[in-house]
């Protein structure tokens, strides 16, 4: 998988950032000389050119089944229709669009793009998760039913094992890994593209043992995460 992202505005190039240091290869495109030079040394591959043109399009590898094209404009209304009609054209396979309100929407729709997606929206319901139950450190959609959240490790757990806890069988959710050690000063809880800096151990064992401290990033339905957090008083 591999993804193409267009328009390196705030939004556009702190996910492209996140997406490489998550280890994807990343290509990034905005006719801004000076945004492109910033971040190319931390991306697979940058371009300088304007994605209204399409022959600026052609020139990248964008219809590949294991290609997802994001347009990460947003402030200009003009340009994210052309540059997203454009892309369609061409037959972009994956594509993502942002939109900055509902009309935005609709006219994107009527282009036949389905997957939009407002970045206010999904900060928002990220920090809302937060007030509605502050034990989600931090939590991230898979799709509607289905999210990753980091959760404290629940005091009654600590010095037992994965295998002991059950969690799979108990709680109906995977434990993906463990966040242990320092938290970097500049990692920032409220930012939602942030990467955070905790280091994280290996693929768990069932004979990890558990330590105070410990965050545990997991993975479930909605409902189990939220009855996980609620039956340990997170």
């Amino acid at each position: 998988m591999k993804f193409v992202i267009i328009g390196l505005g705030q939004f556009g190039k702190a996910l492209a950032l996140y997406l490489s240091e998550s280890g994807y290869e990343v290509t990034v495109l905005d006719q801004k000389e000076s945004v492109v030079e910033e971040i190319k040394n931390h991306v697979a591959d940058a371009h300088i050119g304007d994605a209204t043109d399409i022959r600026v399009l052609r020139r990248l590898d964008l219809v590949d089944d294991e290609t997802y094209v994001i347009v990460a404009v947003g402030e200009c209304f003009e340009r994210s229709i052309l540059i997203t009609a454009q892309l369609k054209e061409l037959g972009v396979k994956n594509l993502f669009a942002r939109t900055v309100n509902e009309l935005h929407g609709k006219v994107l729709k009527l282009l036949g793009i389905s997957d939009l997606f407002r970045v206010e929206d999904v900060a928002a319901k990220q920090l809302a998760a937060r007030f509605i139950n502050e034990g989600l450190m931090r939590l991230r959609r898979i799709d509607s039913t289905h999210s990753l959240a980091d959760v404290r490790l629940p005091d009654e757990w600590i010095g037992k094992t994965l295998m002991e806890v059950n969690m799979r069988k108990e709680y109906h959710i995977n434990l993906l890994t463990v966040r242990r050690g320092k938290l970097s000063e500049s990692a920032d809880d409220d930012d939602v593209l942030a990467q955070p800096e905790q280091p994280v151990i290996d693929t768990p064992e069932p004979s990890l043992q558990f330590q105070e401290g410990d965050v545990l990033v997991i993975f479930g339905k909605d409902d189990d995460l939220m009855g996980f957090v609620k039956k340990f008083d997170l």
